[in-house]
């Protein structure tokens, strides 16, 4: 099954293969509208982190993927696979897009405002982060998409886990969590 949204630069976004159980309830035309913007703003560049060969796909389990999107997460925590990666099922003119945008757009653009509502804020784990350039992406990609979601400034953040962190915040009980962290604009 395939699902497109027109964007008014000509650009699309598609959903490729088989259609899984809820997938239109995770991939709606706001959702693959707002991908299409960040694709459209930050695709050749973060192509350009491959330094120009062409991005390694990750194929990932489409339903487990899907699944994971839709369920509410426990913590404001969410560790997207790596820019330079692409994903198979969600193509942008033709071609897949960064996974890492993927995940990170469906977990913010889904989240983001609940979880501010709740007193929290979304974090990101950027562990494979390997160059300036990458992280400067991602800072970018954070302040865009706080303005296109109309959220507060510097209210997405990235953290780096030490050794033995566990993979979620620790602000459910209150207690700061010991992640540094990367980018903070407030």
């Amino acid at each position: 099954m395939t699902i497109t949204t027109e964007e008014t630069s000509q650009q699309t976004v598609t959903l490729a293969g088989p259609e899984v159980p809820r997938q239109a309830e995770l991939f709606t035309a706001e959702t693959l509208e707002f991908l299409a913007v960040l694709h459209r703003e930050f695709g050749l560049r973060v192509q350009a982190l491959g330094g120009g060969a062409a991005s390694k796909s990750t194929t990932c389990n489409w339903s487990l993927m899907v699944d994971q999107h839709l369920v509410e997460p426990p913590s404001s925590f969410i560790s997207p696979r790596r820019l330079c990666r692409t994903q198979d099922k969600v193509l942008s003119n033709g071609a897949a897009i960064s996974a890492g945008i993927v995940d990170f757009g469906l977990h913010i653009q889904r989240n983001a405002h609940r979880l501010l509502a709740e007193g929290r804020a979304p974090f990101v784990s950027l562990p494979g982060t390997e160059t300036e350039e990458e992280l400067q992406i991602w800072q970018e990609l954070f302040v865009r998409t706080e303005q296109l979601l109309g959220l507060p400034d510097g209210t997405i953040r990235a953290i780096h886990l030490g050794p033995g962190e566990p993979d979620m915040d620790d602000d459910e009980d209150g207690e700061a969590s010991n992640a540094e962290i990367l980018i903070s604009r407030s």
